[in-house]
Formats: structure tokens, C-alpha cells, sequence
């Protein structure tokens, strides 16, 4: 699936659901702290990204890794890597935002279509009516 870009100013939680499933669609484990330290999640502070991790992922490394990768200590075991993937709720809401996204560009194109289409009729009724002056002007030039 093409994940859209997230502008930075996009909500934490919706920066750190999009990288998630960038990593786990290339099957790449990272950790927390790696996290921090990335272009895309570039602002959030680790313990935020992982609040927000425990909220939105299954056990990245099995049962009960959940807490040792997000537990921002002296101990640095967020530093550890784990192989993140969304849980079924927040992979469905994510699949329904790009669903709207897209449904907004689909209804600007067709917006543009539809006056595209506009002017061409336009065109077609001006290509008409000098047809018509043209007809008219041959005949009268044929006649007199």
C-alpha cells in the first residue's frame, strides 16, 4: 500500500501510525529511541512516541515485550529494536483515513473534469453556431 506523506505537522498519533506501518510493510525493527531520531517522527519526544506505541501496536516481540520497549528508563531499553506492527483497530481507522484522502483528490479531479467539460461545451456551442453563419453565408453566396 502507497502510505501517504505526513506533513510534520500532522498529529503525533497520526505520524507514528504511518511510520509504523512503513516499517512493518519493509519488515524493519526499530526501537524508540531509533524512532525519536527519524525524519519522520523528527519533534516527538520518545516518551510520547511510546505512549503512543503502547496504544496503537500489538507486541512487537511477543508476549510481554510491549513494556520493556516502551519503558523509557535509565536502563535504555526502549533502545532496543522490535518488529512493530498496528493493531487491527488502528490499521483499519488508518486504511479508512487514506480511503478519505483519496476520495477528496477523486472528487478534485472530478471537479476539474466537470469544468473542463463545461468549457468544452462552450466551445462546441461557439463551433456550432459559426457552422451555421458559414452554411447560411455559402448559400446566400450561391443564390445571389
Amino acid at each position: 500500500m502507497k502510505i501517504p506523506d505526513i506533513a510534520r505537522t500532522a498529529p503525533d498519533v497520526l505520524r507514528v501510525t504511518a511510520f509504523v506501518l512503513a516499517k512493518s510493510e519493509a519488515n524493519e525493527p526499530f526501537s524508540v529511541a531509533e524512532g525519536a531520531q527519524t525524519v519522520q517522527l523528527n519533534g516527538i519526544d520518545v516518551y510520547r512516541i511510546a505512549e503512543i506505541l503502547t496504544t496503537i501496536c500489538l507486541e512487537p516481540n511477543g508476549r510481554n515485550s510491549m513494556t520493556s520497549l516502551t519503558t523509557v528508563d535509565s536502563h535504555k531499553s526502549h533502545a532496543n529494536p522490535g518488529y512493530w506492527q498496528l493493531n487491527p483497530q488502528t490499521y483499519y481507522s488508518y486504511l479508512s483515513y487514506v480511503s478519505l484522502l483519496r476520495s477528496e483528490e477523486a472528487i478534485e479531479l472530478a471537479k476539474q473534469s466537470l469544468n473542463a467539460a463545461e468549457q468544452s461545451n462552450q466551445n462546441a456551442k461557439r463551433s456550432i453556431w459559426i457552422a451555421i453563419v458559414s452554411i447560411a453565408l455559402t448559400a446566400m453566396a450561391i443564390f445571389f
